[in-house]
């Protein structure tokens, strides 16, 4: 529901100031409700108060002067968002296959650490998975909110059917076993045969595991850091994919 015109501007007004008072939006939504009473008041005041948080949190980020890592990281995000998102996936995927390898060697102590193995991984996360997952989301971010104008309520579900049953999670495990099956040089037609054996039990972590991440990201997480989330669950995920890929490599050369 629309905000009254006079309601907004005091709104912004009130976040401008880098440091807005706790009482000022309870104040507003007040001078709200009994302006236009009733429900209506209340409805038109909670959706005031969404957008005085909503407006209030953009002031306050652009307003942090920090010089720590994360300022610094935030500020490179925006600077060049794809090369930072490469890098940033490159470590944590990488990340994720050294400690699925820590887990193995443990397990079996005739294992040694892997650091061409390891070096795939990074290299698929840096070169494939950041880059192509920053436009998946800004692309979910213009289909769902902007062509097709879902609403707020219903945006998180609809980005996850779209992500999860059309394009991107079948295409993109795919890939990835096909991809890692050309670095490790056993060529195109055995790349091809190791996604035929190992998509369908990916597939059916990943609908375990997925969705409701997801939908988590995409109500609570601004899209800015919607892969950053993804990436630190991803560390989990390149844990099971790491160690399945082991694993079938195990059964065949027993």
């Amino acid at each position: 529901m629309a905000v009254p015109l006079r309601f907004s501007r005091q709104i912004v007004s009130t976040c401008h100031r880098r440091t807005p008072s706790v009482h000022q939006p309870v104040r507003l939504l007040w001078q709200s409700q009994r302006t236009n009473g009733g429900r209506a008041g209340w409805r038109q005041a909670g959706s005031a108060w969404q957008s005085w948080r909503r407006m209030c949190e953009s002031a306050a980020s652009k307003g942090k002067q920090g010089n720590g890592l994360l300022a610094w990281y935030n500020g490179m995000l925006e600077k060049a968002p794809i090369p930072t998102k490469a890098v940033t996936s490159g470590i944590l995927f990488g990340a994720g296959d050294a400690i699925a390898q820590v887990f193995m060697m443990r397990s079996d102590k005739s294992l040694k650490f892997d650091l061409a193995r390891l070096s795939r991984a990074s290299a698929f996360g840096f070169l494939f998975l950041g880059p192509l997952a920053h436009l998946h989301f800004n692309f979910l971010e213009y289909l769902v909110v902007k062509r097709l104008a879902v609403s707020a309520a219903m945006m998180p579900f609809a980005k996850v059917f779209i992500e999860q049953f059309t394009y991107w999670s079948p295409g993109i495990n795919a890939f990835y076993h096909f991809i890692l099956g050309i670095m490790e040089g056993i060529g195109v037609s055995a790349s091809v045969d190791r996604v035929k054996e190992r998509w369908v039990p990916t597939m059916k972590a990943n609908y375990m595991l997925w969705p409701m991440v997801q939908i988590i990201n995409f109500k609570l997480v601004p899209i800015a850091h919607q892969l950053n989330f993804v990436l630190v669950v991803s560390l989990g995920w390149a844990v099971y994919l790491s160690s399945m890929g082991a694993a079938k490599k195990e059964e065949k050369s027993e």
